[in-house]
């Protein structure tokens, strides 16, 4: 690599193609939420649907794909809420968070390598379990902050 200044240097990078991020809404107060085995930490999480852009594919049809995957719902309004980069030091990945609402049922279809149990939560619990350190997740904390301001912009 090449550095501001001109000088070279040696960096390792991950590569990654984007990803999108969905906070699923039944209601103002009540959301989808996820808990799915990581394989990087070694555990189960909980955290809001995500997936991976496959090549060529636009943010939103990745997020409309994911939610139906992911949560067993379709929805029919689409909000993006922020975009962001994750680990700026060791990935190019570039994730897009999407407020969906106006939920249908829809069927459910995982990948081979996931194990996801889905739940409906409450807006208090969901705030609860982020600040007491149960959602450790951070695009799910910064999807919930973004819906915060969202839902107070739209009282």
């Amino acid at each position: 690599m090449k550095a501001p200044d001109g000088h070279k240097f040696q960096h390792e990078v991950i590569v990654h193609p984007g990803a999108a991020v969905i906070v699923p809404i039944l209601t103002r107060e009540r959301f989808v939420l996820i808990r799915q085995f990581r394989t990087a930490v070694g555990k189960h999480i909980w955290e809001f649907p995500a997936g991976t852009l496959e090549n060529g594919e636009a943010p939103l049809a990745c997020a409309k794909r994911e939610i139906v995957e992911e949560t067993g719902f379709r929805a029919k309004k689409w909000r993006k809420l922020v975009s962001f980069f994750p680990a700026p030091g060791i990935s190019t990945e570039f994730m897009h968070i999407f407020l969906a609402s106006d939920l249908t049922p829809a069927r459910m279809s995982l990948d081979q390598d996931e194990f996801i149990e889905k739940k409906v939560i409450s807006f208090s619990r969901l705030q609860q379990m982020i600040f007491n350190g149960m959602i450790v997740d951070a695009k799910t904390m910064l999807g919930f902050f973004y819906y915060c301001q969202y839902r107070k912009r739209n009282r």
